[in-house]
């Protein structure tokens, strides 16, 4: 796969939480206002000019840098189980600003699958699981030097909202992994578009999301299309907004068509709906 050597290199670093990732965004145009778990802070730094290096920290956050003639962004995404109030901004050991994060309230999920090789699967599926899970472990921590001026995307396709980011989940009453996309279902068919453009990096059929398509957008942006029904792009390709990835299906583990959509920030998986243009 194209790029690998700088997706084993992201997946070595994301382990050092405090060492930031600078990116060639000179606009600076990301979500603003969701500090909360599952959310991205986008804070302004105006009194720090030099190169920051090791000297500025986020508490223990991942974080990428971004400077413009006017301005220095911090963007950091906060993971679903991160527990603290606040971060803490220290630059050179000391502290500059205190960022408060928000409260946010996730609703629990119960959802029956008939299926039970899909709820605890068999033996011999362990090897190909695990293989797959490494696979988009890979996607999701690559980063490239895109130097995109617009990240805010168009939804992928019109739909009815089935399951939010973040949902606590129990499958046939046993407690899951946190719901970490969001669920947007439609009738099986419907075309699912390009929210923004960039490069297909992973593609398959998987065990658990079915028929897959994983998009680097560059910097730090990755985007991934689970349970399709088929798919229009191939590895490698280069794709533009609005152009077609495949379409609605129902495969892997569901209980009915729809696209369950992904977006990560320097690995961590964060709330699709926040990079919306518009919300549905």
């Amino acid at each position: 796969m194209k790029n690998n050597f700088i997706a084993i290199f992201a997946l070595i670093i994301s382990s050092c939480s405090s060492l930031p990732k600078k990116i060639t965004n000179s606009e600076c145009i990301f979500p603003t206002d969701n500090t909360y778990p599952g959310g991205l802070i986008n804070y302004s730094l105006d009194s720090i000019k030099s190169e920051v290096g090791e000297n500025l920290k986020l508490g223990d956050l991942i974080f990428a840098t971004c400077k413009s003639d006017s301005q220095f962004i911090v963007l950091a995404p906060i993971p679903l189980s991160y527990k603290e109030n606040k971060v803490q901004v220290t630059f050179s050991n000391k502290v500059v600003a205190s960022i408060p994060l928000q409260n946010k309230a996730y609703r629990e999920s119960r959802i029956e699958i008939q299926n039970k090789s899909l709820v605890n699967p068999p033996e011999v599926m362990q090897d190909r699981i695990k293989e797959e899970y490494i696979q988009g472990q890979k996607a999701k921590n690559i980063l490239t030097r895109r130097g995109s001026k617009q990240v805010m995307m168009n939804k992928p396709l019109v739909g009815i909202i089935s399951s939010e980011f973040g949902v606590r989940r129990f499958i046939n009453n046993q407690p899951r992994n946190r719901h970490i996309g969001l669920d947007i279902a439609a009738t099986e068919g419907t075309p699912v578009k390009v929210p923004l453009k960039g490069e297909v990096i992973l593609e398959g059929n998987f065990f658990y999301k079915g028929n897959v398509i994983y998009l680097d957008h560059g910097d730090g942006l990755v985007s991934s299309y689970s349970h399709l029904k088929s798919k229009r792009v191939t590895l490698g390709q280069e794709v533009s907004e609005g152009d077609i990835l495949g379409y609605v299906g129902s495969t892997g583990r569901v209980t009915g068509p729809h696209l369950h959509w992904e977006v990560f920030y320097l690995g961590i998986p964060i709330n699709p709906e926040i990079f919306l243009k518009e919300l549905y």
